[in-house]
């Protein structure tokens, strides 16, 4: 049987005790006056020593008078503290103790007596004080700061790990602990939350946050934690040890930090939305007053275009404009509720680090989520403007130190390896916490809600465009420039490097809680889609014709998607365009003998570019290095930035489907005042002219190049980018009727006779010098054998799909005859042989993918 030691005394509890998980407790009976005690001895059953019995019965008076007067003496605290002994009367005075503790211990917030009433959940319990003690009947409210068992568990961040759970579904039963009113610990009078709105000041913690974490009460003035709600020295009024150096507020409990979050990105998402509606105004207005730009050459002209200055590639820039010279005041509050956030949220690793720290409150993750940081960390890191960058390093640095605090704690960690969804609307984090407004989400046709990429993806594209720049800034500290120049690039290279550690920290954080990469999130995902059972309504024949087409797509949606990702990986590198690497060992210098512009190489060897214009590459190239579209590669070489390999593939549903089309890049000393060079590389050693555009000479012609007189717009300026060239190529002359790209062939009509015939001979081409001559061992260790691999490698079913229908309609396709000899430079390859006549290009396909699917290449390269 339990007992309670009672100051050395020992009390038998009553077997009656009511468990934790009871609903309801039993009285236990109180003894009338006349009611005579007995008390049997396990020991002794029938003592003759009258005594021991009336010592017996005096001992237990003794103690119980001792325990009545204690009780009386004893004010209960709202801590719940277990260093507290415990003096109980009578069973029902303990049932009612233990559940005053396990109420407190679990953090269960109280609600109006009305409300309590009205629930048949929840048990009301006479506690010493007349104080309200909530119960909530199997659900409890989760707490990540207790100690005991249940706490224990609460605080587990596996029992809060909600994968695909909205934040705000997430939050929802956390409400009431950051809005609902509670009894004094005193007076036992409501006690409401404050509320109010953060103003971010120069104060490491502004007043107007450290105001609303204290809980006053008016009645008897005294002062609580809002968290834990104990008892605090704090006056009423008390705003923070910025005021008052005594108060610990900020450092009482996990549950006080959580809430001093929430206040944090509530006032943020104030100042935010009210940001965005003022910047939307301004917008709108300008729109008003702009003429709307010139319309761009569509297919059936060589030419292609845009708007004056303008890019037909989407951007995401937000800083090509003017810059800025000194920070707005939006800007200044940006800097500091993010450097705020980085002094709240856990810092587990910190030599100084406390109990919240360690265990923090689970709801921090999730107010991140519902918050509209997020969004900003989002246009941050989605921002390719390296200017930009600059102007701006302060919100960079300190998004920085954000990113790398959130990657410390597994509650914050998500936020940015995790799924992120698409707010339609929002009210802002506050708002929505007290019930005055709403968040809604954006859905697909089928009412799901749509996913954006997490934000670890938008930070992985700022680090290869800061390894772009830096690749290409090496090489400026060596030549002499401009003072303003020479600053931007030595502020660039820091703040790109800043990037890239940052990049390295948060990788070695996030493998050190054990947290997989978004990358790995996605492929875990896909798997989990791959395996889940296709479940179709019942209907006979038609059942499995529809389950075939379901299965058939969803294959053609995940090739695609796996594509895209490897395009993205290997999209854009620093290489060696030169013939041989070690010649420089030897004085020398490099030979670009394979190059098309060799000759210009040579002849600007000693040459010195303008060092704006070097810049200004430099942050063309950071850009490109994360806004190509997938079938879009870029070799830059490493020592000549001006020396550039592009490799463009064929669109789906054109000749050129699946093919690779090499071409060689010049970056011109006026650049940007003139276009670049582009020279194609592919035409079956000058057999071949794939399209009206693409000669097989190798000329590009291109009124953005200038090798062709189009309208004013479309010509080039120098606003315009070496990546409005590529996406050209790709969508405006690599096109499903390239005949009409001829001036005077009339209007593009894919089903004239005309057009089919010319492509039934582009498709055979295609074949043979854009996917076959690809699959040879020559390009084994060239610079696109990275390239060549994945895309085969993942297209290759697809591919061979399409090149059988070619040969159902061009036989020549089974029977392909030249002695054309092809050559593309790579390091130290072979030379192709002379092609045999009579060759089943089919075969020779799968021959080649047999040949690539034997190189050895890293997992790093493709």
């Amino acid at each position: 049987m339990p007992t309670l030691t009672v100051k050395g005394t020992k009390r038998s509890l009553s077997s009656d005790l009511p468990s934790r998980s009871s609903k309801r407790i039993r009285k236990a009976p109180v003894l009338e006056p006349d009611d005579v005690l007995m008390i049997e001895d396990s020991d002794h059953e029938d003592p003759d020593d009258l005594k021991e019995i009336l010592a017996q019965i005096k001992e237990q008076e003794d103690s119980e008078r001792l325990a009545k007067q204690l009780e009386i003496d004893y004010v209960p605290s709202s801590s719940g503290s277990k260093s507290m002994p415990i003096y109980i009367e009578d069973d029902a005075a303990m049932a009612r103790q233990l559940a005053e503790e396990w109420a407190l211990e679990d953090n269960t917030l109280e609600m109006n007596h009305e409300e309590i009433s009205n629930s048949s959940d929840i048990e009301i319990l006479p506690g010493p004080s007349n104080a309200k003690v909530e119960r909530h009947a199997g659900n409890d409210f989760p707490n990540a700061g207790g100690s005991n068992s249940t706490s224990a568990k609460l605080a587990d961040p596996q029992f809060y790990k909600l994968e695909n759970v909205r934040p705000d579904a997430a939050l929802e039963p956390f409400k009431h602990f950051f809005t609902t009113s509670r009894n004094c610990s005193k007076c036992s009078k409501d006690v409401k939350s404050p509320r109010g709105s953060v103003m971010f000041s120069d104060s490491v913690f502004p007043p107007s946050l450290t105001y609303l974490l204290h809980a006053p009460c008016s009645s008897c003035r005294t002062n609580h934690c809002r968290g834990c709600f104990k008892p605090v020295t704090c006056t009423p009024g008390c705003k923070g040890p910025s005021k008052s150096p005594k108060c610990t507020i900020l450092t009482c409990c996990a549950e006080g930090r959580a809430i001093a979050i929430f206040e944090t990105l509530g006032g943020f998402d104030r100042q935010f939305i009210s940001e965005r509606a003022a910047s939307d105004s301004r917008a709108l207005a300008k729109t008003k007053t702009t003429k709307t730009a010139s319309k761009s050459v569509g297919p059936g002209g060589t030419g292609y275009g845009v708007g004056p200055g303008g890019n037909h590639h989407k951007q995401t820039t937000s800083g090509h404009g003017k810059e800025r010279t000194k920070p707005t005041s939006w800007e200044t509050a940006v800097v500091r509720a993010l450097q705020l956030l980085v002094e709240l949220l856990p810092a587990p690793y910190s030599d100084t680090a406390q109990v919240y720290d360690m265990l923090p409150h689970a709801t921090i993750g999730h107010l991140l989520s519902l918050s509209q940081l997020p969004t900003l960390l989002a246009s941050l890191l989605r921002n390719d403007s390296v200017t930009d960058w600059i102007a701006r390093k302060e919100t960079y640095n300190v998004m920085l130190s954000l990113l790398r605090r959130m990657a410390d704690c597994e509650l914050t960690v998500r936020c940015l390896i995790g799924q992120q969804w698409e707010v339609s609307s929002t009210c802002g984090l506050e708002n929505w916490m007290w019930d005055d407004g709403e968040i809604t989400w954006t859905t697909d046709a089928s009412g799901e809600v749509e996913v954006v990429p997490p934000l670890y993806t938008y930070f992985k594209k700022v680090t290869k465009q800061s390894e772009a720049f830096l690749a290409g800034a090496m090489g400026m500290f060596d030549q002499e420039g401009e003072a303003e120049v020479d600053e931007m690039v030595i502020q660039g290279t820091s703040l790109c490097g800043d990037i890239i550690a940052a990049r390295d920290d948060l990788e070695r954080a996030i493998t050190f809680l054990g947290q997989p990469s978004s990358d790995a999130n996605r492929e875990a995902q896909s798997q989990q889609r791959d395996s889940a059972p296709n479940i179709q309504k019942k209907g006979g024949k038609g059942k499995g014709k529809h389950k075939g087409k379901g299965k058939g797509r969803d294959m053609e949606i995940q090739v695609d998607k796996a594509y895209e990702e490897a395009c993205e990986k290997l999209s854009f590198k620093h290489v060696s365009l030169a013939d041989d690497a070690s010649s420089i060992q030897n004085g020398s210098g490099l030979h670009y003998a394979g190059y098309s512009y060799a000759a210009q190489l040579n002849r600007t060897q000693n040459a010195s570019r303008n060092p704006k214009n070097r810049l200004h590459l430099l942050k063309e190239l950071a850009v490109t290095a994360t806004s190509l579209p997938p079938g879009v590669w870029v070799r830059v070489d490493e020592v000549r930035n001006d020396a550039i390999a592009i490799m463009i593939a064929g669109p789906e549903g054109t000749p050129y489907a699946g093919g690779l089309f090499e071409f060689d890049c010049f970056i011109p000393m006026e650049y940007p005042n003139t276009p670049p060079l582009m020279h194609l590389r592919t035409t079956g050693c000058g057999s071949v002219r794939f399209n009206p555009n693409l000669y097989n000479c190798g000329k590009v012609c291109l009124s953005l190049l200038g090798t062709w007189p189009g309208r004013a717009e479309e010509q080039w300026s120098a606003r315009s980018t070496l990546l409005q060239v590529l996406v050209s190529i790709q969508s405006m002359i690599l096109i499903d009727a390239p005949y009409y790209n001829e001036p005077g062939h009339g209007q593009a009509n894919v089903n004239s006779p005309v057009s089919i015939s010319y492509n039934r001979n582009i498709s055979m081409q295609t074949l043979k010098w854009a996917i076959v001559d690809w699959l040879q061992d020559k390009h084994r260790h060239g610079i696109w054998s990275d390239v060549i691999k994945s895309h085969f490698s993942i297209l290759k079913a697809k591919i061979r799909r399409q090149i059988v229908e070619w040969s159902a309609i061009e036989p020549g396709i089974r029977s392909y005859s030249s002695t054309a000899q092809y050559y593309s430079y790579s390091h130290n390859a072979p030379q192709p042989k002379k092609g045999s006549s009579g060759v089943d290009l089919i075969e020779e396909f799968d021959k080649g993918m047999r040949v690539i699917e034997s190189w050895n290449i890293g997992n790093d390269e493709a």
